[in-house]
C-alpha cells in the first residue's frame, strides 16, 4: 500500500467514533444508553450510616457485597435485612476477605485469610457457606460475588479458582480495565471503578466515557464517609445526585439485575458468555 492510504486508513481508525449499542445490537432498557451498578464492599458501618440512606434518598438501588465475618454482620444483621427488604442487593464478598499475603504491598493480610495458603477446595467450601448465611437473611438464592483484593487464584497463585466463582455465581465483579464495548464484557471478572481514589470531574468523565461507548459503569466503595479505602461522603452524594438526574440516559440497578439482562442480551446476540 502506498504511504499516503495507510496514513489515511491509521487516521480513520483513530478518529472513528465509539462503537454504539445501536451498532452492535445489544440493547439497555428503558431506552438508556449505559448502566450503572452502585457497589459496597466489607459490610461496614458507614455503609449502613451514610451511603444506604443516601441510596434511600436517592431513589437509587446499590449493591452491597458483605463479608460474612464481619462486626456488623453480628451485631447489625437485622439493619442488613431492612437493606435487603429495600430493594438492593446483598451479595458475596467472601466468608473471611482472603488476600494474596505474597503479593506487593500485602503485609496487612493476615497468615490465617492468605490466599496463598488456601486450597481450591477451601475457597468452594467457604463460598458455599457465605451464600448460606446470605440466603437466612434475603431468602434468595441467585447470587453475585466480588473478588476480595482482586485476587482470584491460591497456592501462590498457581491455581485459579474462577472455575468455582463461575459455578456458583450469575457474575462476578473484579478490578479490570473499563469496557470497550459490551462484547467484551467476561462475567465473571467484570471492571471496576473506585471511587476512593477518583475526584467528580473524574468519575464523570468516567461515566460518560460509558455513555459513549454504550457500556456498563460499575462502581466500587469501600467506606463511605468513614472507615478505610473512603469515598468522601459529600462525593458519593454528588454522584447520586448527577445519577439521579440522568436516569434518561443511565439505568441504574443493582449488579444482579444489570448482569441478568446483559446475560439474556448475550444470549439473544448470539454472543458467548465467558
Amino acid at each position: 500500500m502506498h504511504p499516503a492510504p495507510r496514513i489515511l486508513a491509521l487516521l480513520v481508525l483513530l478518529f472513528a467514533p465509539s462503537i454504539s449499542p445501536a451498532e452492535t445490537g445489544f440493547q439497555w432498557p428503558h431506552g438508556a444508553q449505559a448502566a450503572v451498578c452502585l457497589t459496597y464492599d466489607d459490610s461496614l458501618p458507614s455503609q449502613l450510616d451514610i451511603a444506604f440512606p443516601q441510596l434511600q434518598a436517592a431513589g437509587l438501588k446499590g449493591t452491597f457485597f458483605l463479608q460474612a465475618k464481619a462486626d456488623t454482620m453480628e451485631n447489625r444483621l437485622s439493619e442488613w435485612r431492612a437493606v435487603a427488604a429495600a430493594g438492593h442487593e446483598l451479595a458475596s464478598h467472601s466468608l473471611v476477605h482472603p488476600c494474596r499475603q505474597g503479593l506487593p504491598g500485602r503485609d496487612w493480610v493476615s497468615d490465617e485469610r492468605n490466599l496463598d495458603h488456601y486450597t481450591i477446595e477451601r475457597v468452594r467450601s467457604e463460598l458455599q457457606l457465605t451464600n448460606t448465611l446470605l440466603n437466612a437473611i434475603d431468602g434468595k438464592t441467585t447470587r453475585t460475588f466480588a473478588y476480595p483484593c482482586g485476587d482470584t487464584a491460591v497456592a501462590n497463585g498457581s491455581h485459579s479458582f474462577l472455575p468455582v466463582t463461575q459455578e456458583l455465581y450469575l457474575a462476578s465483579r473484579g478490578v479490570s480495565p473499563q469496557l470497550q464495548s459490551m462484547r467484551e464484557l467476561d462475567f465473571n471478572n467484570t471492571p471496576a471503578f473506585d471511587l476512593s481514589s477518583h475526584d467528580f470531574a473524574q468519575t464523570i468523565a468516567y461515566l460518560e466515557d460509558c455513555y459513549e461507548n454504550g457500556t456498563v459503569a460499575i462502581l466500587l466503595n469501600h467506606g463511605v464517609g468513614g472507615d478505610y479505602l473512603v469515598t468522601d461522603s459529600q462525593l458519593h452524594q454528588e454522584i447520586l445526585d448527577y445519577l439521579a438526574a440522568n436516569q434518561d440516559r443511565f439505568w441504574i440497578d443493582t449488579f444482579q439485575n444489570v448482569m441478568t439482562h446483559t446475560h439474556a442480551e448475550f444470549t439473544r446476540l448470539g454472543w458467548p458468555v465467558e
